[in-house]
């Protein structure tokens, strides 16, 4: 049995036509006993997730999965590189008050198709993912790299990136899959080092 606390922005809210969020229907898929508690709030950035964390009380969770970054890196509403990097090392300390590192995971931003994206593009995706690797590196989280996710697939970026809304960023059911497995490897590798 297995609880995880889903942090972040519409990536992780998002239905896509589902009954529930994607992605919890995509990990009870692999993980049909996990319990999830998906606190995702669309347009959220670091700012935001990190008044949510200052406010409220977390549920006790085996895992804690943050995917935070889609609009903090967005041209129309940046949050400036060093801002958010200051957002994620306060947000992961606040996190580690009541998780050990080893059951916190953060997510990096998608690559998005930018023939469809006005706002976002994979220049700044790959500056993004880079404060969220040292952030992850410096505090002992795991760390999901959906830029290597994403290449190593064998989809083309066309077919990751469409989702109902196919505006390049929002995914739908196969990109769902491959973060749920990504998702599933990182609770795995932790559990195997247990034994």
């Amino acid at each position: 049995m297995h609880s995880a606390l889903l942090l972040g922005d519409s990536l992780f809210a998002r239905f896509e036509g589902m009954a529930e969020p994607h992605i919890n229907v995509a990990l009870k898929n692999l993980l049909p006993l996990v319990q999830i508690d998906n606190k995702a709030v669309s347009g959220d950035n670091s700012f935001d997730l990190l008044k949510i964390l200052q406010k409220q009380t977390l549920t006790p969770s085996d895992w804690v999965f943050v995917f935070i970054g889609a609009n903090d890196l967005a041209q129309h509403k940046q949050v400036f590189l060093g801002e958010y990097w200051e957002n994620l090392k306060a947000i992961v300390k606040l996190l580690k008050e009541t998780y050990p590192s080893q059951g916190i995971c953060l997510i990096s931003p998608p690559p998005v198709d930018e023939s469809k994206q006005a706002y976002r593009s994979n220049y700044l995706v790959a500056k993004y993912t880079e404060v969220l690797a040292k952030v992850s590196q410096d505090y002992g989280t795991h760390f999901i790299s959906l830029q290597d996710c994403f290449q190593n697939s064998g989809y083309p970026l066309e077919e990751l990136t469409k989702g109902i809304l196919d505006d390049g960023l929002h995914f739908g059911s196969l990109t769902y899959k491959l973060l749920a497995k990504e998702m599933v490897k990182v609770i795995e590798s932790e559990e195997e080092k247990s034994f």
